[in-house]
């Protein structure tokens, strides 16, 4: 679980410092598939 948020906080940072529309959108999916991955861990 830690490595999940951790991963998840080094994309966000990324997606903060991203310069392009098409970086932060791909970032964001990133960070939308590791939420979603960690969720299905927490309810199973």
């Amino acid at each position: 679980m830690k490595k999940i948020n951790k991963k998840y906080a080094e994309i966000m940072f990324q997606a903060d410092n991203a310069v392009g529309r098409k970086e932060v959108v791909s970032l964001l999916k990133k960070t939308a598939l590791i939420m979603s991955k960690s969720e299905e861990n927490s309810a199973a």
